[in-house]
């Protein structure tokens, strides 16, 4: 384990505050690395807890020849007592404002059963790689069950006909699936001990200055909602990868309804309480692998401009999160009019895109950089957390860096949204999305 530097409370305190209207004028992190005023020490100096971590990996791997990993372990004690010196002062700035990591799917295909000690490490891994903006989904389950049970709906129904199973939770956040067919629910331990995990998670990012990228209210819902709430606007969404209806077709509440709003303060009022005022982001994805219930354009505006609505209605600097699969997995019904008619019912700053698969399907250019909306160059690998020694190694460099060069780019960002965990070409997505 690392120990944050000392000054990160200090850098981290505002630094989220500032995420408004910066998303593409955020300053790049910097670092300088010197000999130190005697023999044997160092001395690193930098704009952020993240800087400062990422000089640190530089000097350990390029001088002292050891690295930390969260699969193989840590090198850290090989380290030589009296510490080698630099041949010339090093200097390091980051490439990117934002250098993104995760995917809603990794919390289901690899770290569901994670414990404080495995995160521990990979929270390391991750600032010593320059990483400051990491997806945090862990205890989701608590909150949106403590929200629809004040909302008049039965505890049983939630967790026994709606949430998923742990290694499920995913797909079932996404609205794809609902409901366990194992024969046992979500246990309450379970849930419970997520989301004290969650607070130590979100509270080591923040030590180390990231700005955690934290769940929103999305609005798929238990069936029974239609019973509590008859008026209500619902629509069942569409069957996804063959599942029994049963276990499909979940229930979404559109965000025109105002009952959405009510449901999206109160989810984010009981976040904010249990784990701080720490970010203006939030991921939300309606979407995915999942049809809206209308191709109408007017429709699908209004769906993004009330969802955005009932964000800045719970926090007035609410920044949208949204993974851009939909539009290369669903792309027939995406045709490009459509989709600037769902992004443009939200304002430029208050939205940001993943490019989830931009190494090999790049939804950037035929979008013409998302009509203006910010977005992350985001690496897609290890599908369905199978892990093997093979990536696309020259889209992953050239290609993210001839993006970032592109006249019109309104790119902000480089990221990771891999489904498993391997390292070799994640090493180098990091080390090329980080800082030079």
């Amino acid at each position: 384990m690392l120990n944050p530097p000392l000054a990160s409370k200090a850098f981290s305190k505002d630094a989220y505050r500032t995420i408004n209207n910066t998303l593409l004028s955020k300053a790049q992190d910097q670092y300088t690395i010197t000999n130190g005023p005697s023999p044997g020490k160092i001395h690193i100096s930098g704009t952020s807890p993240i800087a400062l971590a990422t000089a640190l990996r530089w000097y350990l791997t390029t001088y002292c020849h050891v690295d930390l990993w969260w699969s193989l372990g840590s090198q850290l004690h090989l380290i030589p007592t009296h510490l080698p010196p630099l041949n010339a002062t090093h200097y390091g700035s980051s490439i990117v404002p934002w250098r993104y990591h995760s995917n809603t799917v990794t919390f289901s295909y690899t770290t569901p059963w994670w414990s404080w000690e495995d995160w521990e490490r990979e929270l390391d891994w991750l600032a010593l790689r320059g990483v400051n903006l990491p997806l945090a989904w862990v205890g989701y389950e608590k909150i949106l069950l403590e929200v629809l049970v004040e909302a008049g709906l039965e505890r049983e129904e939630v967790v026994e006909g709606f949430l998923a199973g742990p290694a499920f939770l995913a797909w079932n956040r996404f609205g794809n699936i609902q409901g366990s067919w194992g024969g046992r629910e979500l246990g309450w331990n379970w849930i419970e001990a997520h989301f004290e995990l969650q607070k130590k998670i979100v509270a080591r990012m923040v030590e180390w200055g990231m700005t955690p990228a934290l769940p929103a209210f999305t609005g798929f819902v238990p069936r029974g909602i239609r019973e509590v709430y008859p008026d209500a606007r619902v629509v069942n969404g569409t069957r996804w990868n063959g599942f029994p209806v049963h276990y499909t077709n979940v229930t979404f509440l559109e965000p025109f309804d105002p009952l959405f709003a009510r449901l999206q303060r109160r989810f984010l009022s009981k976040q904010k309480v249990a784990f701080g005022d720490i970010t203006h982001i939030y991921t939300l994805d309606q979407y995915n692998e999942n049809d809206p219930y209308s191709g109408d354009l007017d429709y699908l505006h209004n769906i993004t401009s009330t969802t955005i609505a009932s964000l800045k209605a719970a926090d007035p600097h609410a920044i949208w999160l949204l993974q851009g699969w939909l539009f290369y997995s669903s792309a027939d019904f995406w045709t490009n009019d459509r989709i600037a008619a769902y992004l443009g019912g939200v304002a430029d700053t208050d939205m940001l895109i993943l490019d989830l698969f931009s190494e090999s399907q790049p939804q950037w250019q035929r979008t013409s950089n998302y009509y203006g909306k910010p977005w992350i160059w985001c690496q897609l690998h290890d599908y369905g957390g199978n892990m093997g020694l093979y990536g696309q190694v020259e889209n992953v460099t050239a290609d993210s860096v001839a993006a970032l060069g592109n006249g019109s780019s309104t790119m902000v960002g480089m990221g990771l949204t891999m489904e498993g965990q391997e390292g070799v070409s994640f090493s180098l997505r990091s080390s090329s999305r980080s800082f030079s």
